[in-house]
């Protein structure tokens, strides 16, 4: 890849730039492992760029930010006949996608080897129109997340007091009606208050999610679900279940509270996350 153009995205309140990471010093590592930076967008202020039109323009996208932000433009390409292949770059504060995609989290080692990375093919989740490439969270509060964005410029008490909000949310999201799943158009095995969704470990050709679903009744199984969307460890109680599926379906009497690769959003019923119907190509360093 090196010595081809590359369009350059970033969002400077991403973890990375608030802790002291400089636009400037992020081109010059670019510039340094032998790409050519033609354009630029800065998601702070600018429209995400058109795919079609980056074609002719770059042989490649770079997305420096946070998981947010990363998952924004992979929503925007998914599918899009001609869009060039991404390159991300870990920005943020938790990484998930960065850490899902390529050997290690570190940027600086990422931007040296991707001078010589591979091209491969990306295949997607998608819960309603919103695609993931890590893990999806259904049935535990947006809150837990959200509140991580939230508290970064507050001081020592507007982060407790923001915590024990969100801790006070989640609380009530263990209690919630239970709501029906099927899974490939069957029936799940029981009911749940929580299912955790993940992607295949690395990027694939094929694959199936893995599934958990549970009734989450105590605050250690759902603080585990959300760390690093990491699967739970599944009990020997009857409440707990886990499938592999291409498929899945959620039905509840109220919208539902879902965290796609650690972003919060709340989606309505039905509920319905697939497994390979869009893809992205992305430079695996």
């Amino acid at each position: 890849m090196a010595g081809q153009r590359l369009h350059l995205i970033h969002n400077s309140s991403s973890g990375a730039f608030m802790r002291g990471l400089e636009l400037g010093e992020l081109r010059e590592k670019l510039e340094a492992a032998g790409w050519k930076i033609t354009s630029e967008t800065d998601l702070e202020g600018d429209d995400l760029p058109d795919p079609a039109g980056l074609a002719g323009r770059a042989d490649a996208l770079a997305i420096a930010g946070g998981d947010g932000s990363i998952k924004a433009v992979l929503n925007a390409l998914a599918g899009q006949e001609g869009a060039p292949p991404v390159l991300i770059l870990p920005c943020g504060t938790a990484n998930l996608l960065a850490r899902h995609i390529h050997e290690t989290p570190v940027l600086d080692t990422i931007i040296e080897r991707s001078a010589s990375a591979a091209v491969r093919l990306l295949l997607l989740g998608e819960s309603n129109g919103h695609v993931f490439a890590v893990a999806a969270a259904v049935g535990v509060s947006p809150a837990l997340v959200k509140f991580r964005e939230d508290i970064r410029k507050l001081g020592f008490w507007g982060r407790t007091q923001r915590s024990l909000a969100s801790l006070k949310v989640g609380l009530r999201s263990m209690y919630r009606q239970p709501f029906l799943a099927d899974i490939d158009g069957e029936p799940a095995p029981r009911r749940a208050t929580a299912i955790y969704v993940t992607c295949p470990d690395s990027p694939v050709t094929e694959g199936q999610f893995l599934v958990f679903g549970g009734r989450m009744r105590n605050v250690a199984d759902l603080l585990s679900g959300l760390a690093m969307a990491a699967l739970p460890v599944v009990d020997q109680s009857g409440r707990s279940w886990t499938v592999e599926t291409r498929r899945l379906q959620i039905r509840s009497m109220r919208p539902l509270p879902v965290i796609l690769d650690g972003e919060p959003l709340t989606l309505e019923s039905p509920l319905t996350l697939e497994f390979g119907r869009k893809c992205v190509e992305v430079i695996v360093t």
